[in-house]
């Protein structure tokens, strides 16, 4: 099986090391036209015991592959270049299933654009927002989250958590414990402005950020400006209380005052997850990340919020929005 990976720096070359430790041969392409993020993809690829199972190549460029299609594609590249080399790949290559990082695009337009190229390449794509395939979340979901009541989830950490780039994390995680659709964002409790985010060209934010649900959920997601505080969220339905510390992987549940769990979860890293969903993929040709489309609609609400915030306090009014 051919598998394309566009984008080998620190999130691709984890992508590859998961990729290796698929159980049938792979023929491996990684493309960045980056020299120093192809050279941590492969002293990363080194620590991986069954590397020499699969062919891999490292190439700088996308027109120097001779194979026709793909039956793998992961976009690991920055949000600022994703619906390019979208686009190009699939102009220069038959794929089948497809993988692509969030935050998805930065303007509204290659939202619409990226739905019809892929509409017009029959392109089975989803996007890693992998909470929902975390076993802790399906245990939550199916132990405490009852239709019968609303479910609310609280989000808070410090200024470094970067709510621009990980909000879609939790919007996609209350759309998959509660299965109800995204009806709104508030992003009015902002603090004003934007900060300058750690990834170099990209912007953050700071503040609240709410999000409303078809069926009564509801999300708060707030990022403490100046706070160096761990991340942690809550998430209630009816009497159960579930408490969550992201840092340390510890969590507790209460049933009204009595708590009923106290322990830790494991954190799944994505050199571990990728190949669990290419052996999906190949079984079922679906995987448990959230299909594109409905990612998009969480994205695209998302975006013009943020947008809107954005260009409040902006010299300068802009269509796209510098987050990855």
């Amino acid at each position: 099986m051919n598998l394309l990976l566009i984008g080998a720096g620190q999130l691709g070359s984890r992508h590859l090391q998961s990729c290796l430790k698929y159980g049938e041969r792979l023929n491996i392409f990684v493309v960045d036209n980056s020299e120093d993020s192809l050279n941590l993809a492969k002293s990363r690829a080194l620590e991986i015991e069954n590397k020499h199972n699969h062919e891999v190549q490292f190439l700088s460029d996308l027109s120097m592959i001779k194979e026709p299609s793909f039956d793998y594609l992961i976009i690991a590249t920055g949000a600022s270049v994703r619906f390019s080399v979208l686009a190009r790949a699939l102009k220069l290559f038959n794929i089948k299933h497809a993988i692509l990082e969030k935050v998805l695009f930065q303007d509204l337009q290659s939202y619409a654009d990226a739905s019809q190229l892929i509409k017009d390449a029959n392109l089975n794509t989803f996007v890693n927002c992998p909470l929902r395939a975390y076993p802790f979340f399906k245990e939550i979901k199916r132990k405490y989250i009852s239709t019968r009541n609303r479910t609310r989830l609280q989000f808070v950490g410090g200024e470094r958590f970067g709510l621009a780039c990980n909000s879609i994390h939790y919007l996609d995680l209350l759309n998959f414990l509660t299965e109800e659709k995204l009806e709104n964002i508030d992003a009015q409790q902002l603090d004003d402005g934007y900060v300058v985010s750690k990834r170099r060209g990209n912007i953050e934010f700071t503040g609240v950020i709410k999000a409303s649900y078809e069926s009564g959920a509801y999300l708060t997601i707030e990022s403490v400006k100046g706070s160096e505080q761990d991340s942690v969220f809550e998430i209630t339905n009816g009497n159960y209380r579930i408490l969550i510390n992201e840092s340390s992987a510890k969590y507790k549940v209460f049933e009204g005052e009595e708590l009923l769990e106290d322990s830790g979860y494991k954190i799944l890293y994505q050199s571990d997850l990728s190949h669990l969903m290419i052996s999906q993929l190949e079984k079922t040709g679906m995987c448990e990340l959230i299909a594109f489309q409905e990612s998009v609609h969480l994205h695209k609400e998302m975006i013009t919020k943020l947008l809107e915030h954005h260009n409040k306090f902006s010299t300068y009014a802009t269509s796209t929005l510098s987050i990855t």
